[in-house]
């Protein structure tokens, strides 16, 4: 080994220190010259200390002068890196603990590119960062896996590998419909949305009246109108201030139009149902006057018998009546 030191400078040393280079640029350098040509330094002054590359002309590694204690501490034995500890979560290979708005930063320098975020088990891989349009992407990146995501310690929203989604405080299985909440409303995979209507989730259940109902439809208005996000598009319905107490809601800014449906049934039926009395009404008329015009008819037979014989008595009155000669 030989050790070749430009300007060397002794000190005095304490009991705990084996080498001290005093001086303006202290510094050690490590030159192998056997094979691949490569030379390291290690550099400390008052900005710093470095590891320096001189071969490739680089300093890959720099800590500032009266840099916080634990910037950097690595644990012995599992290799644990703590970055503002000294005492790295027991269950993580890196832990960075700061009190900075970002507790980690990436950043890509060239444009047009993807930057992104990659952790992987055997079973799969996650990605998260920013496509090189700007878009931000997060999810799975492994064929035929989905996406989890959790809110308040359990899961919340559940997407499949082929885009169906289920959500909620307890997510029910997705089955073949395309989007699903908890409550038991879906979107089918046809694109029919289904509002839950069993009677599991319903309390106070009680009809309404063909008075409320009729009401209620009488009362409603229905418009033509725009929605000022979608202007090129036409809708009619009706405006959720303007409806009648029976299907509005407490916030009177939307419209469950299940509500309007059932209104509608009521006076349809009602309708119905008057309209079978007035064919069951007509039906009885109609046997009514056949009957009559039966009766009619018998009388008219009788009246023209009762003619006929008054007609052949006077005929016979008169023959009977004629002098014998």
């Amino acid at each position: 080994m030989a050790i070749i030191v430009g300007v060397l400078s002794a000190g005095q040393c304490s009991a705990a220190e084996s080498v001290v280079l005093d001086g303006p640029n202290p510094h050690v350098t490590f030159d192998d010259n056997d094979g691949t040509l490569q030379m390291w330094e290690v550099f400390g002054d008052d900005t710093g200390f470095d590891i320096i590359d001189p071969t490739a002309g680089t300093s890959p590694f720099h800590i500032d002068k009266a840099t916080p204690d634990n910037s950097l501490f690595i644990k012995g034995v599992t290799g644990q890196i703590g970055i503002g500890t000294a005492v790295p979560d027991a269950v993580s290979r890196l832990d960075i603990r700061s009190s900075l708005l970002n507790g980690l930063f990436m950043r890509r320098e060239d444009a047009g590119q993807g930057h992104f975020m990659r952790i992987e088990t055997p079973s799969g891989t996650f990605r998260s960062g920013v496509q090189g349009t700007g878009d931000a992407q997060f999810g799975a990146l492994t064929a035929g896996k989905g996406l989890n995501l959790l809110a308040g310690g359990s899961t919340k929203l559940l997407m499949n590998s082929t885009g169906q989604i289920t959500f909620g405080n307890s997510p029910t299985p997705i089955g073949a419909h395309a989007l699903v909440h908890d409550s038991g409303a879906r979107l089918s995979a046809a694109g029919v949305w289904q509002s839950v209507s069993s009677r599991e989730a319903k309390q106070d259940i009680e009809p309404i009246t063909i008075e409320q109902a009729r009401d209620t439809v009488r009362a409603l208005q229905p418009v033509g109108y725009r929605y000022k996000k979608e202007l090129d598009e036409h809708y009619l319905g009706f405006i959720a201030e303007d409806v009648p107490e029976l299907v509005a809601t407490n916030d009177r800014k939307s419209l469950a139009p299940m509500d309007i449906s059932a209104v509608l049934t009521k006076v349809v039926q009602d309708q119905d149902r008057q309209l079978q009395d007035q064919s069951r009404l007509l039906q009885d008329q109609g046997k009514q006057l056949t009957e009559e015009r039966q009766r009619n008819d018998k009388l008219e037979r009788s009246v023209t018998s009762l003619m006929q014989r008054l007609t052949d008595l006077e005929q016979q009155r008169l023959g009977n009546s004629v002098p014998a000669k």
